[in-house]
Parts: C-alpha cells; sequence; structure tokens
C-alpha cells in the first residue's frame, strides 16, 4: 500500500510521462551503442587502433562542449532542450545506413556520427538532470532516480539483445536505422510535458558565458562532497574507456562470440541495472550512502578481471565469465548513478543545477577519450588485447579511495545531513 501511494505521487507530477520518454530513448541508445562498433568490426574491418579512436570520438563532445551544455540547460527551457537533442540524434544516425547502401561509409564518417551522437546525449541528459527537480518534490528524487536507472537497465536488456538479433540477419548499419527512430518516439512523450524555464532568483545576476561556466566549476570545485566524488568519477572512467574500448574487438576475436551471442550476454548487465536500481535506496539506507558508494566503486575492477581471464577457458566458461562480469559491473554503477545524481540535486540550487551537472559530466566523463586512445595504443602494442584489459581492471580498483578519505564515507541519510551542511563556497555562488 505504502509503495502504491509513492508511485501514485509520482504518477501525479507527470513523472510517468518523463519516464515513458526515457525508456523509448535508452533502449534506442543501447542499440547503438552495441551497434555502432559493430559497424566498424565487421563492415570496415577497422584495426585495434581505429576502434580507440571511434570510442574516442563518441566521448570528445564532453571535452569540448561539456561546460557549455549545462549553461544552456540552465539558460533555456529543458524540455525543448530535450526535444531538439532527440531530433538531432535521430538525423544524424539516419546518415549511417544511407551511407552504408550507397557504399560511402568510412570510419571517418563513424566517428563524425559517434561525436554528435555523445554531444546530444550530453546536452540531453544536462537538462534532463536539471529537469527533474522541477518536475518531482525532493523527497521522491532518489527513488525518481531509480525509476530512470531502472529504465536505462531495461534499454541494457533489450538493446543488446535486440541489436545483436538485427545485426546477425540484417547487418549492423540496420540497427542504427531502427534506433533513429526511437528517439521520434521519446520526442512524442516530452512533447506532453510541462515546460520548465530555469528559475530565476532575483539575488542571481546574469552573467555571461564564461562567467556561467566559472561559477559551475567554483561550486562543484569548492563542495567536499561533490569534489572527491567527480575525482572518483574521473578516475573510474578513464581506466573504464580504456577497457571497453577493446572489450567488443577482445570478445568477438579472441573469445569467438558472434553478434547474438555478444547481445545475449551483454544483456545480463541490464538485468544488473535493474536489480541495481531497485536495491539503490535499500542499500543507502541500511549500510549508509557513503559506504555504498565506496564499494560501489570497487567492485567492478576485481569483477572486469574475468573477461581477459576468459580467453583461457572454453566457450561455456567464457560466457560465464562475461556475463558476470557485465552483471557486477553494470549492478555498482548504477547505483552509484542514482546516488550521485540524487546528491547532487539535493545539494545544489535550482538555477545552478544544468551547468554544476554538466561540469560534473565534462570532468567524470572528460577522460574518457585518453582512456579510449590509451586502450587503442596499448592493445596495439606488445602488451596486447588481453594485458591491456588487466591493465585496465587493476587501474579502476584505486578510485574507491577518494569518497573513503573524504566526507563522503560518513554520509547516511543525504535528506538529514546534507542541508545543514552546506559549505562557504556553495553558499558564495549562490548569493
Amino acid at each position: 500500500m505504502k509503495r502504491m501511494s509513492r508511485k501514485s505521487a509520482l504518477a501525479r507530477t507527470g513523472f510517468f510521462r518523463l519516464w515513458s520518454a526515457e525508456s523509448a530513448s535508452m533502449v534506442g541508445s543501447e542499440v547503438t551503442m552495441f551497434a555502432l562498433p559493430l559497424v566498424a568490426v565487421f563492415t570496415l574491418d577497422s584495426s585495434v587502433w581505429e576502434m580507440g579512436l571511434l570510442s574516442a570520438a563518441g566521448s570528445l563532445a564532453v571535452l569540448l562542449f561539456g561546460l557549455s551544455a549545462g549553461v544552456w540547460a540552465d539558460q533555456y527551457e529543458r524540455r525543448a532542450v530535450m526535444l531538439v537533442s532527440n531530433i538531432v540524434r535521430c538525423l544524424v544516425l539516419l546518415l549511417v545506413p544511407v551511407l552504408y547502401w550507397t557504399d560511402r561509409l568510412t570510419l571517418a564518417a563513424l566517428m563524425v556520427v559517434s561525436f554528435v551522437v555523445g554531444a546530444m546525449t550530453l546536452l540531453f541528459d544536462s537538462a534532463m538532470s536539471a529537469y527533474l527537480p522541477r518536475l518531482v518534490p525532493k523527497e521522491s528524487i532518489t527513488r525518481a532516480n531509480s525509476w530512470i536507472q531502472a529504465t536505462e537497465s531495461v534499454g541494457r536488456v533489450a538493446g543488446p539483445g535486440i541489436a545483436g538479433t538485427i545485426v546477425q540477419l540484417l547487418g549492423a548499419p540496420a540497427a542504427l536505422l531502427i534506433d533513429s527512430f526511437s528517439y521520434l518516439i521519446s520526442s512524442f512523450s516530452l512533447a506532453s510535458l510541462p515546460k520548465a524555464a530555469p528559475e530565476r532568483q532575483q539575488d542571481v545576476p546574469r552573467e555571461s558565458h564564461r562567467a556561467a561556466i566559472g561559477s559551475g566549476l567554483k561550486l562543484l570545485w569548492g563542495n567536499s562532497v561533490l569534489r572527491p566524488l567527480v575525482l572518483a568519477a574521473a578516475h573510474f572512467n578513464l581506466f573504464t574507456s580504456m577497457y571497453f574500448a577493446l572489450f567488443v574487438l577482445y570478445a568477438v576475436r579472441a573469445l569467438g562470440f558472434s553478434p547474438f551471442l555478444l547481445g545475449v550476454v551483454t544483456m545480463s548487465g541490464g538485468i544488473a541495472g535493474l536489480v541495481g536500481s531497485a536495491a539503490a535506496t535499500r542499500l543507502a539506507a541500511r549500510f549508509g550512502l557513503g559506504p555504498t558508494m565506496i564499494c560501489c566503486y570497487a567492485v567492478p575492477g576485481a569483477a572486469g578481471l574475468l573477461v581477459p581471464a576468459a580467453g583461457s577457458f572454453g566457450k561455456t566458461v567464457a560466457l560465464i565469465c562475461v556475463a558476470l562480469t557485465m552483471f557486477l559491473w553494470l549492478f555498482s554503477v548504477v547505483i552509484l548513478l542514482i546516488l550521485g545524481m540524487s546528491l547532487r540535486q539535493q545539494l545544489v540550487p535550482d538555477a545552478y543545477l544544468g551547468r554544476v551537472s554538466a561540469t560534473f559530466r565534462f570532468v567524470a566523463w572528460g577522460v574518457e577519450p585518453v582512456g579510449a586512445l590509451l586502450g587503442g595504443a596499448l592493445g596495439s602494442s606488445a602488451l596486447g588485447l588481453r594485458g591491456t584489459l588487466i591493465l585496465a581492471t587493476v587501474g579502476i580498483m584505486p578510485a574507491a579511495l577518494w569518497p573513503l578519505f573524504s566526507r563522503v564515507r560518513k554520509i547516511h541519510d543525504p535528506l538529514s545531513e546534507l542541508p545543514h551542511q552546506s559549505d562557504s563556497a556553495e553558499r558564495e555562488v549562490a548569493s
């Protein structure tokens, strides 16, 4: 009964229309993430180094537009920003099958598509994270974020399986054609939501674009809770991007997985995301938000070692190893995303939320091109694919040390603790 009343409270806000839009978008996004590297591997016969370049292109947008995206999300009506992002992603993904069918598809074209999709995803996510607190009350933020992460997990369950089947039957470009229409479906759901222009506080002066970027950086870096979390995320993502730049190539060439088999085994990560989204609030309540996040930063590195180890066994054991890795990895990452986003939405004033969220992503995601290029370079060196995967997983593990040796480890209930522990830098920027 209590659960039903909470769900009804979210429904009255219109949240589930937003959730529906995310569902359509995320299934499509997972198809893209799965199919785009397969286009490079099977259609263009890309090398290890070229796979690193393709992976870097998708995250390069963070470095170029990461800080500006948050300012735009704070300056313009946020639903409109999400709609524009969806339409651009739809159009650019249509280019891949068109270029393929006209025999003009190249790695450079794939890199451009990956870059634009990455930029629009960043803009969409910045607007989305700032839009959500205007739609639901603060006490429902963590639950709403859990629903959204559950959506992403549904995408991870359905996306790889759908993409693997389509790639097996029709080829990878056809999967991207279908994906492009998912963004149109998402836009129809978003169009029914109320507009949400950023709040204009009387004591917050209008800033230039550069000053607005600076205030986001100052608020993020000056907060003793957010600072170690963004450093941990950057550390984690550097080695994660190194790892996943080579993951598909290793699974296909070293482990002998077909696209369909890889899609099916990757679905375990989506199932883990569903479990993690349901467990995040309970784990934080039982063990404390800070300790839960610290453990979740430590688990993926250990789990990742199972994939390079899988090369020493037969295909059945290799399947189990990869599935278990994806399950533990995504279970941890989904919990980190839910709890981390909830913390930011409770700590940061609405007028600054878009730019602080984007600044967080700029720092946390901006290292990904470096990691991807390192993965491609090391994977094509004497270290090889397997050695690079091992190095990447070992590098991930110390990411847990950033929150461990900070205020984060002492946070148990953010709703009762954090509002009374605002940092001086936070007050200075907001004033």
